[in-house]
């Protein structure tokens, strides 16, 4: 009894062992034949990465966290972009403003309240050069008070550059060059 007791312990270990060494060799076939299979499709999962189009990183995002995922590519791209070319900014030319003085009265013209000119015996006649813009215009007596008229001028909106602006105390303002420049109060 003694001996067939140490056989039994020695049968049940080599069913086990037997049992074991079939899991790892399982086991072993699997690991080689999935090394097997990778190798003989390496060189088509590379060639499909190559020749697939670029795609941009994907951004995938959960409630705690952002995951940046990039595309599988071995050469990646920089984009291209394309400007359109530059259009050259016109220069904006400047506005002849002729300010003509009729009858006799002496009187002063306020460009955006400062005085920019006064007509007296002599000088009826005042020449200036404005950028294109609006101006607040009020023409006066000699005191300010004496408002004659009022309003505003819209320079450069079209392609008038001449402006001939007459005025006197009777006959109030007008305004010759474009229809829209001068605008009453």
């Amino acid at each position: 009894m003694v001996v067939d007791a140490p056989r039994e312990k020695s049968c049940g270990q080599q069913r086990s062992n037997s049992r074991s060494k079939g899991a790892s060799r399982r086991r072993l076939s699997l690991i080689w034949g999935s090394i097997a299979l990778v190798s003989l499709l390496w060189p088509a999962i590379a060639l499909a990465q190559d020749s697939s189009p670029v795609q941009s990183d994907r951004v995938i995002r959960s409630n705690r966290r952002i995951i940046i995922r990039q595309s599988p590519h071995i050469l990646r791209q920089p984009p291209i972009i394309i400007l359109p070319y530059p259009r050259p900014i016109p220069e904006a030319q400047p506005v002849r403003v002729e300010f003509d003085a009729q009858g006799t009265e002496w009187g002063s013209v306020y460009l955006d309240n400062r005085l920019i000119y006064r007509p007296h015996n002599f000088d009826r006649q005042e020449t200036l050069y404005l950028p294109p813009g609006g101006y607040r215009l009020e023409i006066t007596g000699v005191v300010r008070s004496d408002v004659w008229a009022s309003g505003y001028l819209d320079l450069g909106r079209d392609s008038s550059r001449l402006v001939v602006i007459r005025f006197s105390k009777t006959e109030g303002v007008t305004v010759s060059g474009s229809p829209y420049v001068w605008i009453p109060d």
